[in-house]
């Protein structure tokens, strides 16, 4: 028997503020999907995963600090089951070396962050959970 999911929590990480109230609008117009909110640091990332435990982290790769990467970086260590997505407005293909290297799930091009792009997401890379039938 398949267990039934809770909508999947939705944490963004952004320093620019405008766009991170496009990043809450999106998750909203996602069905099933619930934001957490927008922190703007990578170290901020890190902490609120551990408080809020998010199940998709949304992480700009230019911050201040660590940085989207170094950031994407610890949580992957600490909780691997969260699902990270760089975003980033350079091209992911454009994205240094370690962008890929992070043990991130996803990179996406910030232009092509749609509510079905984040569902698709979610289908991926999203946990399985399974329990035993009587």
């Amino acid at each position: 028997m398949v267990e039934l999911e809770s909508r999947p929590r939705v944490l963004a990480a952004d320093d620019d503020a405008a766009f991170g109230a496009v990043v809450v609008q999106l998750v909203d117009a996602a069905p099933g999907l619930e934001c957490l909110g927008v922190v703007s640091s990578g170290e901020a990332a890190v902490e609120k995963c551990d408080e809020l435990e998010p199940d998709i982290v949304l992480m700009d790769v230019v911050m201040p600090g660590i940085g989207g990467i170094g950031a994407a970086r610890k949580i992957k260590e600490s909780r691997s089951s969260i699902v990270v997505v760089l975003i980033s407005t350079t091209h992911p293909d454009d994205l240094p070396r370690e962008a890929s290297e992070c043990h991130a799930d996803e990179i996406v091009w910030k232009a092509e962050l749609r509510p079905a792009l984040l569902e698709e997401i979610w289908r991926r890379h999203r946990p399985v959970h399974r329990t035993a039938t009587p």
